[in-house]
């Protein structure tokens, strides 16, 4: 806190919160980024991967969100805001591509990065062909997905630069 006198009417002293000119630009950032709406949603029901992938890109400063299925993800007010989805192919009930195609109806435009630890060409063209942004085998590379998810971001007209150019 730092003192203050109001210098026109020279009224009694009040207190005011001194700036932190120094508050770190990533966090500033990824404030803003989550009052936008910007998160990235992970889907996979595997808690391992959820947690893992998680941990990752949260390490960047990007604000994410975990479902173990595509009902549990449309049913969250994450279905509507999400920037990125990284979404399993194969889920339990709803698969990745049932739920990419009720994303077109619900919420057209929003970039999804398929895994799959399977590989499964037809599958992979279909995604591909129908909107995806990337589609990774397990296990694939940090780089491969930071790269993913910072062309989804693009596509979505969001700047990542802050957060990828510090992750490391």
């Amino acid at each position: 806190m730092s003192f203050h006198i109001d210098p026109v009417s020279g009224a009694e002293p009040r207190y005011a919160l001194a700036t932190r000119p120094f508050y770190p630009l990533l966090v500033r950032q990824r404030s803003a980024l989550t009052v936008k709406g910007v998160v990235i949603s992970i889907i996979d029901d595997n808690a391992s991967i959820r947690m893992a992938l998680k941990r990752l890109i949260e390490s960047t400063g990007l604000p994410a969100e975990d479902f173990s299925s595509a009902e549990e993800f449309l049913v969250s007010c994450r279905s509507q805001d999400s920037a990125c989805l990284i979404l399993d192919l194969q889920l339990p009930g709803m698969s990745g591509l049932e739920l990419q195609s009720q994303l077109h109806i619900s919420n057209p435009g929003v970039p999804i990065v398929f895994i799959s630890a399977r590989f499964d060409e037809q599958a992979r063209a279909r995604a591909l062909r129908t909107g995806a942004i990337e589609f990774l085998q397990k296990p694939f590379s940090e780089e491969a997905l930071f790269e993913a998810i910072k062309t989804s971001l693009s596509t979505r007209g969001r700047s990542t630069s802050a957060y990828f150019d510090h992750s490391r």
